[in-house]
């Protein structure tokens, strides 16, 4: 069998879907390639009808859970841009962070909710999303069962920021492009 080549993370998570083979083990889940791909789509969902105009970046501050995973492919199927927050960083200048960085969104979780409280992040309180909070999966449920977006995404579309450590000054956000993740992914595969 010879392996599919692909341009975009975009097309990767979209040919998995009706997939039944193990995509991710959390403890003791685990979710299959179809499930991965449905969760993902429905955030991909939410993401597209709550987008406001400007940068489609949403800041993501999470330890390594399988929500860091369903969002990253929903936004990546979104043609959206996933934005690392440091959580080393406080006060003014994780607010610096993300007010920088045009995030439309915040994802994490309630343990990081101290770090955001009373910062002026450039964004409503309703646009923070904590995944383990009750009211979460109220925000999701309209967009349950979505397909797939529509249009595919091109592979210069970035796909992560990710912030320097800010050895000379403030930390600065590299793109990553959906097409530099595959490409990665396919040496790291080959190694």
């Amino acid at each position: 069998m010879t392996r599919q080549e692909f341009e975009t993370v975009d097309q990767m998570v979209r040919a998995r879907a009706g997939s039944d083979r193990p995509a991710l083990f959390f403890e003791d889940a685990r979710w299959t390639w179809a499930e991965h791909v449905q969760l993902s789509a429905e955030r991909a969902a939410f993401l597209l009808d709550q987008r406001r105009p400007g940068p489609f970046h949403v800041g993501y501050l999470f330890e390594n859970v399988p929500e860091l995973s369903f969002w990253l492919a929903g936004a990546a199927m979104a043609g959206a841009t996933m934005v690392g927050i440091n959580p080393t960083r406080q006060g003014a200048e994780l607010a610096r962070d993300i007010t920088h960085t045009d995030c439309q969104f915040i994802v994490t979780e309630s343990r990081y909710v101290p770090l955001l409280e009373g910062l002026h992040l450039g964004m409503d309180a309703d646009r923070i999303l904590v995944v383990d909070s009750p009211g979460y999966a109220d925000r999701l449920a309209p967009y349950a069962g979505a397909g797939l977006p529509d249009a595919e995404v091109p592979g210069d579309t970035p796909m992560v920021l990710v912030f320097t450590s800010g050895t000379s000054g403030a930390p600065k956000a590299v793109i990553c492009s959906q097409m530099r993740f595959t490409r990665s992914g396919k040496f790291i595969s080959l190694a």
